[in-house]
């Protein structure tokens, strides 16, 4: 499960959504538009049936909400249905951020991708002088991924564990392959990179995104592990017909946890059109030497690409990333000129939601 598990878990912070102050609603389209009629009907495919769990999508144009929209049920229990402003684990599509904020310290000049690991540690194993910070960012560490290495240890994904727990687990451990040779997806280097942020800033992490992304941009986000935000959706495991909650007391986080609407993250997808926060020196970073994938996430409907700060850059030059965690599951798409993103996230593994969001933008740019 070691690339499935695309989430984080966030100790710090506030479980309190943001609130935002006329934030601007979808826009209206000219009469014989039928973007909208067509969007509704891939997530009607997506989700035949309203009854059981469902998904939520959202596409943004230049920042603005065109069109969102919710099916299927948001909590099996109480019967609450699943709308456009359900909240969302968007589980491993907030590495982005975790990258935008250690590009952002780049900028500053209070890192570099070229920095060893070690640099920033108390007391660090001799091989951690061999990974950069870019290996940590590109996944090229070769580090194993800490869910493996903690359940090696004996604890389960429903036992307690942390971001302490978690570090231990990595520094304990040895890279499985040498450092900067070959991609290898490992939820460890985020958890890591948001350890370097916080020696950085002396921040909690949490604290710093929401500082310099979150509130600067207007974004109704938290970042905050195995809580329940207001008007969050349960998430659920589905076997022959019959559905079981999903969920996990596990607290780590940089690797996942962005708590939101699919709304709310297309919103965020214009920073990748504007660099409002970061300047062009992010945008630059974002896609700074992208390293190949191969065939690693061909499984994952992603037949090729080159992972860059937390997102991977498509052969069309579009931006593409996907989340699993525990019953939740995103996709996240920019388009190549940036004007316009596209989400989908759902509570119960849905096999399509990718093709979904690529149907999503179809409509919308074709």
């Amino acid at each position: 499960m070691a690339v499935n598990r695309m989430a984080s878990l966030c100790a710090a912070g506030s479980a309190v959504m943001v609130a935002v102050a006329g934030v601007a609603g979808p826009q209206a389209h000219a009469t014989g538009d039928d973007r909208e009629k067509r969007s509704a009907a891939v997530l009607q495919e997506l989700v035949p049936s309203p009854d059981g769990p469902g998904c939520a999508a959202a596409v943004g144009e230049r920042g603005r909400v065109v069109w969102e929209a919710g099916r299927g049920r948001a909590d099996l229990t109480t019967g609450r249905a699943i709308t456009s402003k359900t909240v969302f684990d968007m589980a491993s599509n907030s590495k982005q951020f975790t990258a935008d904020a250690v590009l952002l310290l780049a900028g500053r000049n209070q890192l570099a991708l070229t920095e060893p690991l070690s640099e920033f540690l108390d007391d660090p194993p001799a091989w951690t002088r061999d990974v950069t910070l870019g290996d940590l960012m590109r996944h090229t560490s070769g580090i194993a991924d800490y869910q493996d290495l903690l359940e090696a240890e004996g604890v389960a994904v429903t036992d307690p564990a942390g971001q302490k727990e978690a570090i231990a687990a990595i520094l304990a451990s040895r890279p499985e392959d040498p450092p900067g040779k070959r991609f290898a997806y490992s939820n460890s280097n985020y958890v890591l990179l948001a350890q370097v942020v916080e020696r950085v800033t002396g921040k909690p992490f949490p604290t710093f995104v929401q500082q310099e992304f979150f509130t600067p941009l207007g974004l109704r986000m938290t970042l905050a592990p195995a809580v329940d935000v207001p008007g969050k959706a349960r998430s659920y495991d589905e076997k022959d017909g019959s559905y079981t909650p999903d969920s996990s007391p596990w607290q780590q986080y940089g690797d996942g946890s962005v708590q939101t609407t699919p709304g709310e993250l297309v919103r965020w997808a214009d920073n990748y059109r504007t660099g409002r926060v970061g300047g062009t020196e992010l945008l630059a970073g974002v896609t700074g030497g992208v390293v190949d994938v191969g065939d690693v996430l061909r499984p994952r409907g992603i037949e090729a690409g080159r992972y860059g700060a937390g997102i991977l850059l498509l052969p069309d030059n579009s931006l593409v990333h996907r989340g699993d965690w525990e019953g939740f599951h995103s996709t996240f798409k920019v388009s190549p000129d940036r004007g316009t993103a596209v989400t989908v996230v759902c509570n119960v593994d849905s096999p399509d939601h990718f093709r979904a969001a690529n149907r999503l933008m179809d409509v919308w740019t074709g």
